[in-house]
């Protein structure tokens, strides 16, 4: 049975989605497509699924990691699914896989950090450095034109709700509707090149 890594953008719309209402929204559609899952085994049967790290309501997600179990799978497979997606989420590639699971493939993170209230992202710099060091989670942090940039591990306790909540406690911003964040990528870091290489990206070499 085809183990299939797909990637997805979520955005619009879609950021309102819970990530817990995505295996059942993405199941739901498949089987639009026409295809046949696995199923888990137990007393209460589900689609065979796996996803990426959570990604808090409100935050853009460029290339978002999920598995699926199917009973047959083809090179048009992903065009059908993605016809009948809801809107906001988008198909961005898929492939066969086997070996390590998503949970221990997605370690790093990277995001960028925007504000809509003025402030600048040399003023968050700072405060983010200092949050995610004391955690001792921060791998990299910048500023690239008006957005702030940093990549962190250990995704369950260095999120987007934390970073809004340090912005926040510093003054920099009054909670969500003042910060546009987006998840750029979701893998391993490269000490080399100093950035998360995404897990699309790190397949491909």
């Amino acid at each position: 049975m085809p183990r299939v890594r797909i990637f997805f953008s979520k955005s619009g719309r879609a950021l309102f989605v819970p990530h817990v209402d995505l295996p059942v929204l993405f199941a739901r559609a498949a089987r639009r497509a026409g295809f046949r899952m696995e199923y888990t085994q137990g007393f209460s049967p589900h689609p065979k699924t796996e996803f990426g790290p959570p990604l808090p309501v409100g935050v853009k997600g460029v290339s978002e990691p999920a598995e699926f179990w199917f009973l047959e799978w083809s090179e048009r497979s992903l065009e059908r699914w993605a016809g009948v997606m809801p809107d906001g989420f988008a198909l961005t590639g898929a492939r066969e896989v086997s070996g390590q699971s998503l949970s221990k493939l997605c370690r790093d993170a990277s995001y960028t950090i925007r504000f809509l209230n003025g402030t600048s992202p040399l003023a968050a710099a700072p405060v983010l450095e200092r949050e995610f060091t004391s955690l001792g989670t921060l791998m990299s942090i910048g500023v690239n034109g008006n957005d702030a940039e940093i990549s962190v591990t250990d995704l369950e306790r260095s999120g987007a709700s934390k970073m809004v909540k340090a912005l926040t406690a510093a003054g920099l911003a009054s909670g969500w509707p003042d910060i546009v964040i987006t998840r750029t990528a979701v893998g391993r870091m490269d000490g080399a090149l100093g950035r998360v290489i995404p897990l699309r990206e790190e397949e491909s070499q």
